[in-house]
């Protein structure tokens, strides 16, 4: 049922934005699912573009930190490292990577996706801050525990993205942001 509102919410989206080129062209159109206005399919694709882009800056910061700070990885340290060690290291290095990429990712959203305005911006700030944190902490936990239950360890990771992805950015959309 909700997949086919999903996929009658694109292709209301994809034939408006198909109206606006028919009656406005090209520059118009593209200028137009460029900004805040565009419809959700669009904002959703731009969201997402910019949550890989916070992903690589969430990877790099922790590969930093995990290679510097706090070792996570074996071939780091001859003999390698003890695997309690290492599964904290890889924690703390994660809380550190934690703030540069939802910094980054808030800055972004605000340039290129919502409208900001609903709140104060440190009120703004927070509650991003606070939804990504409740998500990031659901999947540092959870993702042992699918895994535990028989999960291939890339699967439980693409599950915990992809649904992060969507509540971050429901919550983003009708709780943080004007929508």
């Amino acid at each position: 049922m909700m997949l086919f509102r999903l996929l009658g919410g694109l292709r209301a989206d994809l034939a408006l934005a198909r109206e606006r080129l028919r009656d406005r062209g090209p520059r118009d159109t593209l200028l137009w699912l460029r900004s805040r206005e565009a419809p959700v399919t669009f904002q959703f694709a731009k969201y997402a573009a910019l949550g890989v882009i916070t992903t690589l800056v969430q990877v790099g910061a922790f590969t930093w930190f995990s290679h510097t700070l706090f070792p996570a990885h074996d071939y780091l340290v001859e003999g390698g490292i003890m695997p309690a060690i290492k599964e904290r290291h890889a924690i703390f290095s994660n809380l550190l990577a934690f703030p540069f990429a939802v910094l980054f990712n808030y800055v972004a959203n605000v340039c290129f996706v919502f409208t900001p305005g609903r709140h104060s911006r440190s009120r703004e700030l927070a509650l991003f801050i606070g939804i990504s944190f409740a998500t990031f902490a659901v999947g540092l936990l959870s993702g042992p525990a699918l895994i535990s239950r028989g999960l291939d360890p890339w699967i439980a990771q693409g599950v915990l993205i992809v649904t992060s992805a969507l509540l971050n950015f429901v919550c983003r959309k009708f709780l943080v942001f004007l929508h």
